[in-house]
C-alpha cells in the first residue's frame, strides 16, 4: 500500500508487518510480524506466529524476490499517460 509492504502471502499463510483498522485510521506497525493461517482463519483474527515461527523463514525470501523485481522493473508511476511504453 503506497510505499509500504503490509504483508506477504505464502501458500495458506499470511505474514503481516503493518495493518489498518479502517481506511481512515493510521497504519499500525508491528514490532513482531503477525501470522495468520488462511485455511482455518480467513478473517485473519488469530495471530499464530507461535508455534509457527518456521513460516517467516520460507515466506520472506519470496518478499526479497519481489523487492528485487521492483528495482529491476519499477512500478508505473501514478499519472503516467496511456498508452504506457516501458523503457527499453
Amino acid at each position: 500500500m503506497g510505499t509500504k509492504i503490509f504483508a506477504v502471502k505464502w501458500q495458506n499463510w499470511k505474514l503481516h508487518f503493518h495493518e489498518l483498522e479502517s481506511w481512515a485510521e493510521e497504519t499500525i506497525t508491528f514490532e513482531m510480524p503477525r501470522l495468520y493461517n488462511l485455511y482455518v482463519d480467513p478473517g485473519e483474527t488469530e495471530n499464530v506466529l507461535f508455534p509457527h515461527t518456521w513460516v517467516p523463514r520460507v515466506a520472506l525470501p519470496q518478499l526479497e524476490e519481489h523487492m528485487a523485481s521492483l528495482k529491476k522493473h519499477p512500478p508505473i508511476q501514478p499519472g503516467t499517460l496511456d498508452p504506457y511504453q516501458p523503457p527499453k
